[in-house]
């Protein structure tokens, strides 16, 4: 059947109407137009769709019935809508217009609501759901985080909760025995204030998708020829298909890493120098459905080749070394130039400056010059030198005969004093003048 000019215009649904059960589980209901019995040789169908606040359009399906069942989260604020279309098997022929109906968000403060929240499953052995605090949350503000899965109504509250910065209530942490790994996690963290109504934040984690695996273990290396055969194991539990491996390697002389990437955890190297050490390391990253960015960490250390320590690069330490020496060497001599100029080039004497006295101050007078008296020509010395002269004189001893002649002398004597008194040299006759007389 084809599309023929049509008179009529198709009206849009009516009476869309919403029906909530449970947090997230909703049911959306309209009527067909009310001039729909004018187009009994068309089919007709109904296209609908709905999108969150500050969001895109999503989730839109066509088909026959006048309702349609969602999981949304009904207290972010959502919009929903829903058009008629006249159709044929191969086109569309006319559409109505839009019927929307709009859930305006949860009371509360958007300053209020958690922020930067992130869940992590790590190594499918437990979940840790973490955020910071709202920027306008009161004092006395205490956060709430609860759970649900699937078509299962009744909400679980955490039980395990994660301190961070002096807070209690920082995020949770879920084991494995209290959820499904093979099912979407609905998540709502909401607030109790006694200052103010907290807005709640809604999170949808599909728990696939953000899986965390632990590094890969027991890394084995063997040689065959100039190839290299590197595997690694993994836990029985990981779905094989669903991961991707990355090993890195590099030399002890080098720091840069080589990269390769591989669906099964086995590799083959054959550009490896053997002759240095080399150090491997893998990850890995389960990726079930688009792209995961959350990567294991990286493995131990394994080494293979020879170790000959880290080689001398000579080329470095010249462009260091060099640089240092010319600056030493400038310093050097800056420091010793002026010395250096006057043993390469002593100054010459100027012999003016030794007469510049005589013949300026003394106007050619040498005594002047000289600094002496103009009618002086001897200069004394400032010390006397004085020398004491003393006479000494040889006794002879007398004989028999003379001493009875004495006696008889000394007798007739008597009484008569003889005084020798020795003849002194004046004092000034000791002293030796010594008179310098200039020639």
């Amino acid at each position: 059947m084809f599309c023929f000019r049509m008179l009529l215009t198709l009206l849009p649904p009516v009476n869309l109407t919403l029906r909530e059960i449970g947090l997230i589980h909703s049911i959306l209901a309209w009527e067909a137009p009310s001039n729909l019995k004018d187009f009994t040789n068309y089919s007709i169908k109904f296209e609908s769709s709905f999108k969150y606040d500050g969001a895109d359009w999503e989730q839109k399906k066509r088909n026959p019935y006048l309702n349609r069942k969602d999981e949304v989260f009904l207290k972010r604020g959502i919009t929903f809508r829903v058009k008629a279309l006249m159709m044929t098997e191969s086109c569309v022929c006319q559409e109505s217009n839009w019927t929307e109906l709009n859930i305006p968000p949860a009371e509360g403060d958007a300053g209020t609501a958690v922020r930067n929240f992130e869940c992590i499953h790590y190594n499918f052995e437990y979940i840790n759901c973490t955020w910071d605090k709202g920027s306008e949350i009161p004092s006395d503000t205490v956060y709430k985080f609860s759970y649900w899965q699937g078509e299962i109504e009744f909400i679980q509250n955490c039980t395990s909760y994660i301190s961070k910065d002096d807070r209690l209530d920082a995020g949770c942490r879920l084991q494995h025995d209290q959820f499904d790994n093979e099912t979407d996690l609905n998540i709502c963290v909401s607030g109790i204030s006694a200052l103010a109504k907290i807005k709640p934040f809604f999170y949808k984690l599909e728990t696939a998708s953000f899986v965390k695996l632990s590094p890969p273990w027991g890394i084995n290396i063997s040689k065959t020829g100039n190839v290299l055969r590197i595997n690694c194991e993994f836990p029985a539990h990981w779905n094989k298909q669903c991961i991707t491996y990355e090993l890195r390697r590099r030399s002890s002389t080098s720091s840069n890493w080589l990269k390769y990437e591989c669906q099964d955890p086995i590799w083959k190297i054959l550009d490896a120098d053997l002759n240095v050490k080399n150090i491997i390391q893998v990850r890995a990253n389960y990726k079930l459905c688009g792209e995961n960015p959350i990567w294991s960490e990286w493995s131990e250390e394994v080494y293979f080749g020879k170790d000959i320590g880290r080689r001398w690069n000579w080329k470095i330490t010249l462009l260091i070394v060099v640089p240092i020496l010319v600056a030493a060497a400038a310093i050097t001599l800056l420091t010793y130039l002026k010395q250096l100029q006057i043993l390469i080039l002593p100054p010459i004497p100027d012999p003016g400056k030794l007469f510049k006295g005589m013949f300026g101050d003394s106007n050619g007078d040498y005594l002047v010059w000289n600094k002496q008296p103009k009618g002086s020509l001897i200069y004394k010395a400032e010390e006397e030198i004085t020398c004491k002269v003393t006479t000494v004189e040889k006794l002879k001893c007398p004989s028999q005969e003379e001493e009875k002649l004495g006696e008889n002398e000394r007798s007739e004597e008597k009484d008569t004093l003889i005084e020798v008194v020795d003849e002194k040299i004046p004092a000034e006759a000791d002293n030796l003048h010594y008179d310098l007389v200039m020639s």
